[in-house]
């Protein structure tokens, strides 16, 4: 695979005062490798979980054979990728800093204290020998739910001890997606420093920050669609591409969530009817075989293995394979997200309304609908909305409209022609287009991209190009800011209250009161013990800390 330099990227345009050291480090690393090693990490620690979730494992010593076999799998992935020591040593370094980094925040969002922190808390309760007196928080979820990124979290809280390292698994992604977004961006001539950052804004746009912090996975999976669809629209292209990056986000997308074999779906049919309709269809099966058995096997790893619950046993159970969002007995997973008025629009009305909107959220939501005046308390909530992980209504920030708008003046510029781009940009729009939910923005990530994907595709103008990273760069700083300002609120109530327990508890065993928020994950990484027997040796310390975390305005 062609070596993408990051020297060359930065040398473009960059001034002569750069330091030689940085430069010798962007020029003795493999970052493709790189990639590859993090996808492989990714992969490997949610195979793990998944092995002793699917089989029940809850011997430590079976547990330990199953890691250590995988350990060495790795190792001889390692020796036969003719991995660099260089490259290698930077990889575990920026793994084991972010797993330890992610090990210090706390999770405070309702899903991922709900149903995403609960099959690590399983898992680990299983293997401690542990008898919950009930069932963790969103269990129907965490059953129902594909889990790979929640199995990857119970093997970051065996390796860092901390059930929140898990939140690890979007930035380790968002490193491949990024290198992939950047590749794809220089197919069309935009070249160094501005492929970079036009890159760097698509992955790390306001969904993803907003989630980069949580247990959610809409970031991560938009991610792993990344990877997988460039890479395999450069094997149709026959360009240089990685099998590794292209199975294992292959593998992530359909175990993540039930949308992935969806989006998997759509990129395989447009890439290939573009490959059938722009190529020789001569021998057409016969010169992408490679490729289609690539894809065959690492979808039955998928479905079989890391998405064994629920697809198998939903279709085993008699139960359409994507229970509960379809069947006879399915669950409306939208009621109460928005007003039924707004909810009965169409969805193509529904996502015009949302994007041309100020960002909003709710708290009761049964009634909301976008909100357009932008009233100094409305861009004040607009500007406190972006902080949470899945804004409701111009989840992208209150400028995308605007860099959607800017991107059409693509078509009255100076045209060029674009193949990869125009093929990538179809998919995207096919994927916005058809899902039911595209109005709000975790659902589709990957809609960010598409002003940036326009003017790639048919303008020759760096300025409406620098003129859309501009506003793109305000989206994320904004963003940023939101977030960061709530984590420093909500952290620093999170230790007063922490305190406050340690004070009432003093070193009797915390006994949490029956919530739907899986606090005890949290707690434990503040190394509190907390009672999850039926019988705890102390059960008078009683804590409601659903209580003690509301904070007052």
């Amino acid at each position: 695979m062609n070596q993408i330099s990051l020297a060359q990227a930065f040398n473009q345009r960059s001034r002569p005062s750069m330091s030689l050291t940085m430069k010798n480090i962007f020029e003795h690393i493999d970052w493709n490798q790189l990639c590859d090693q993090i996808v492989v990490f990714a992969f490997t620690s949610s195979l793990y979980a998944a092995i002793l979730y699917n089989f029940g494992i809850n011997s430590p010593l079976l547990a330990g054979i199953v890691g250590l076999t995988l350990i060495v799998a790795i190792v001889v992935y390692g020796y036969l990728s003719h991995a660099k020591w260089r490259t290698t040593i930077l990889t575990l370094l920026f793994i084991a800093i972010v797993l330890l980094g992610f090990g210090y925040s706390r999770e405070f969002s309702y899903d991922g204290l709900n149903y995403h922190i609960a099959t690590p808390l399983m898992l680990d309760h299983s293997l401690n020998g542990v008898a919950s007196a009930s069932a963790p928080g969103g269990v129907f979820w965490a059953t129902h739910y594909p889990k790979a990124f929640e199995y990857f979290a119970y093997t970051a809280n065996v390796l860092a001890t901390r059930f929140n390292s898990g939140k690890a698994f979007t930035l380790l992604l968002s490193i491949p997606a990024l290198f992939s977004l950047l590749k794809l961006f220089q197919t069309a001539g935009i070249t160094g420093r501005t492929a970079l950052i036009t890159a760097t804004i698509c992955v790390y746009n306001p969904v993803a920050i907003g989630q980069l912090t949580t247990f959610y996975v809409d970031a991560a999976n938009y991610y792993c669609w990344t990877i997988f669809s460039v890479n395999l629209l450069f094997a149709l292209k026959s360009r240089a591409y990685s099998r590794v990056q292209l199975g294992i986000a292959l593998v992530l997308l359909i175990g993540s969530k039930l949308t992935g074999p969806v989006l998997a779906a759509i990129s395989i049919l447009v890439f290939f009817v573009a490959a059938f309709v722009g190529g020789e269809r001569s021998g057409f099966f016969q010169k992408y075989k490679g490729v289609i058995g690539q894809l065959a096997i690492w979808s039955f790893v998928a479905v079989a293995i890391i998405g064994y619950s629920p697809y198998v046993e939903n279709v085993v159970g008699g139960k359409n394979i994507f229970y509960p969002v379809l069947g006879k007995d399915k669950v409306d997973v939208m009621w109460g997200k928005a007003s039924a008025h707004f909810l009965g629009m169409n969805p193509l009305h529904r996502l015009l309304l949302s994007y041309s909107s100020v960002p909003s959220n709710c708290s009761s939501c049964g009634e909301s609908e976008p909100t357009f005046v932008p009233s100094l308390s409305h861009l004040r909530d607009a500007f406190i909305a972006l902080h949470t992980a899945d804004t409701r209504f111009a989840g992208f920030g209150p400028f995308f409209g605007v860099m959607l708008i800017a991107s059409l003046a693509s078509f009255f510029w100076r045209r060029k022609d674009a193949d990869i781009v125009k093929i990538y940009l179809l998919a995207t729009l096919v994927v916005v287009m058809t899902h039911p939910q595209s109005w709000w923005a975790r659902y589709v990530p990957m809609f960010y991209v598409v002003p940036f994907l326009i003017i790639a595709r048919f303008s020759s103008s760096r300025r409406l190009l620098h003129i859309v990273i501009a506003f793109g760069i305000m989206n994320s700083v904004l963003a940023i800011g939101s977030v960061a300002g709530y984590i420093i609120l909500k952290q620093t109530h999170y230790k007063n209250a922490v305190a406050s327990v340690r004070t009432l508890c003093n070193q009797r065993q915390v006994v949490l009161t029956p919530s739907e928020m899986n606090w005890e994950a949290d707690l434990r990484d503040d190394r509190l013990v907390v009672a999850v027997k039926s019988e705890p040796e102390a059960p008078d310390c009683l804590i409601d800390f659903d209580k003690m975390m509301i904070m007052k305005k």
